[in-house]
């Protein structure tokens, strides 16, 4: 399937921008009203996944983010540009590494301005997951297109395997998907240190990389310990940056790293495609096995 049938892109940027505009005459109290009725609510499929996690932004944050980006319509416009220039090639690349032909019509992306999100995420729309990049947080080209790789490739797994249905929050679950969509990375687009492919091309990680090798035997401890959790707490400890009750003194986002260096191990005797395709209890059965005796990353 040519790659501009493997792709459907909602542009929500212009929508956003004309909000800007309108902000510019209003008092500042109505600007969360404006952000409302005249941006999210023109979508409310997307609106409904915004909000999911922690609910609409408080009126205040609306604020701040809106003060921020006052002065900044030409530069979302043109990031907008930019992420859709890359998004056919970046959803093909990772599309072909998984063996994904397009079957089920095409992935769908959501550019957008997001305020109180990540930069890019995948999440469930309207029954399938959808690729979400949200461009007032987005980095230099070459890092959006890593970016791109990562996320539509959590996109095309779901479509191999239905990963929407797994738990949310499962820790097995989150090592693989998270392994496998960077190592999708690291072989498109060779050559890089693994603290790019983990923190998507943003400098200053080394540090991070080198505490997460230095206490390896105690993460690996951890994880073999949690690895059927489901529960929001102990997913934040591996996979988050926010404090998390169950972390301790473990290094913020240690999952993605454990993630993969797992994959990369099953990638020795198992091509991407096929790892792709694996159930919930092989990827289960799998990781366990893996991690009982995973060296450390070099």
């Amino acid at each position: 399937m040519p790659s501009a049938d493997l792709l459907r892109v909602r542009d929500l940027v212009p929508d956003f921008v004309a909000v800007l505009r309108e902000c510019r005459a209003v008092p500042a109290e109505r600007w969360p009203g404006l952000w409302r009725s005249r941006y999210l609510d023109r979508h409310p499929d997307v609106a409904r996944v915004v909000d999911r996690d922690a609910g609409p932004p408080a009126p205040a944050d609306v604020r701040a983010a809106i003060d921020r980006l006052h002065d900044r319509a030409a530069d979302l416009t043109a990031r907008a540009e930019t992420v859709r220039g890359l998004l056919p090639d970046g959803v093909a690349a990772s599309a072909r590494a998984l063996g994904w032909a397009g079957d089920g019509g095409p992935v769908e992306c959501v550019v957008l301005v997001g305020l109180h999100r990540a930069n890019g995420w995948a999440d469930d729309l309207d029954g399938r997951y959808a690729l979400f990049l949200a461009v007032e947080q987005l980095d230099p080209p070459e890092d959006v297109r890593l970016l791109v790789q990562h996320e539509s490739a959590h996109v095309i797994h779901d479509r191999r395997a239905g990963i929407r249905d797994w738990p949310e929050h499962g820790v097995a679950k989150n090592l693989f998907v998270e392994g496998l969509a960077t190592q999708v990375t690291a072989e498109l687009d060779s050559g890089r240190p693994d603290e790019a492919y983990l923190w998507f091309g943003r400098p200053g990680h080394r540090s991070w990389l080198d505490e997460c090798r230095r206490r390896w035997p105690a993460i690996l401890d951890r994880v073999r310990a949690d690895l059927d959790a489901t529960d929001p707490d102990h997913h934040a400890a591996y996979f988050l940056k926010r404090d998390s009750p169950l972390r301790g003194d473990l290094p913020p986002r240690c999952g993605y790293l454990i993630g993969l260096a797992a994959v990369r191990r099953l990638r020795e005797r198992h091509d991407l495609p096929e790892l792709a395709g694996w159930p919930l209890p092989r990827v289960r059965a799998e990781m366990a096995a893996v991690l009982a005796d995973l060296p450390v990353p070099g």
